[in-house]
């Protein structure tokens, strides 16, 4: 009798601000309860289960939330403009290709791949532009980084100084004309600006999804080709879930699930508000999970799979 075929693992791309993180900076439940359930999560899959972040949040931001989760993974940084691996290969026989140099970021050393031009080019080109650089927070005072919730110098180093491949903005420098407007200016110098949450992300990447196109193709070369979920609740995650093979939607509070996310086909809009989503998202995840990977046995495309 020939063996059953093991289960390829699953990649579970979480969005931070909104989706992991309440606005109070929340956990939908303590590190060890979150470890405990996706470890339960990977013995009823039969294989192995990897979180990865993916946010607006800069390489160094995300590091430090998963030394507090205990759960170190795969990141994509900066709305897409960068992803990163573990040096030591901590994903079971994940081959990430010729490694540029790696990053040390605390203990982990991280090689990284860039999806856009560099802050200083950003920079470059928002220089004409005053209406793009009078939102540039890195600019504000050390008195208004810290009214915009900067508290210490190493948030501040995280959040900004950190930010390699992108400009991060503040929209609320901006008239309501301005706002309607900027994006359109950016397009015009070959600039996307993206809103998760309160900030806006100016950059040349497209997005999350080609930053997770290419985690998956690194993945399918070393033989793996996991089955990919992703979690948003904001316009930035779009593209993210748009290339993952399921698709889980936060219901934002006060105003619900965002309409182009819950567009998607095949999206699940998750029924419980914030946060909340995320622990729903865990109870519904493998039978999503396994439609995905009914879909790739008989040869249908999978939902995000690159054509």
């Amino acid at each position: 009798m020939r063996p059953a075929a093991r289960r390829p693992p699953l990649l579970l791309l979480s969005d931070v601000d909104g989706t992991l993180l309440g606005d109070d900076g929340a956990w939908p439940a303590s590190p060890a309860v979150l470890r405990a359930r996706l470890a339960g999560l990977a013995e009823a899959w039969a294989s192995p289960v990897y979180l990865g972040l993916a946010s607006s949040r800069t390489l160094r931001e995300l590091t430090v939330l998963q030394r507090a989760l205990g759960l170190p993974g795969p990141c994509i940084a900066e709305d897409g403009a960068r992803h990163a691996v573990d040096a030591e290969a901590p994903v079971t026989g994940l081959d990430v290709g010729p490694p540029p140099e790696p990053e040390s970021h605390g203990t982990r050393r991280m090689l990284t791949w860039a999806h856009a031009a560099s802050a200083r080019e950003l920079r470059r080109r928002m220089a004409h532009e005053e209406r793009l650089g009078r939102a540039d927070t890195r600019l504000r005072s050390a008195e208004a980084l810290r009214a915009l919730g900067f508290r210490t110098r190493g948030a501040i180093r995280r959040a900004l100084d950190a930010r390699t491949h992108s400009v991060l903005l503040d929209p609320q420098v901006w008239t309501e004309a301005e706002r309607t407007g900027v994006r359109s200016l950016a397009a015009a110098r070959g600039l996307h600006v993206r809103r998760g949450g309160r900030w806006f992300t100016l950059t040349t990447a497209e997005g999350k999804g080609p930053a997770l196109c290419a985690l998956r193709h690194q993945f399918t070369i070393a033989g793996v080709a996991p089955v990919i979920v992703a979690i948003g609740n904001e316009e930035n995650d779009h593209s993210l879930l748009a290339e993952a093979d399921c698709r889980f939607v936060v219901r934002n509070p006060h105003r619900g699930p965002h309409p182009v996310l819950s567009a998607l086909p095949g999206a699940v809009v998750l029924d419980a508000v914030g946060i909340g989503g995320w622990m729903e998202m865990l109870d519904r995840l493998i039978p999503c999970a396994q439609q995905a990977l009914a879909a790739r046995a008989s040869g249908a495309t999978p939902a995000g799979a690159s054509r």
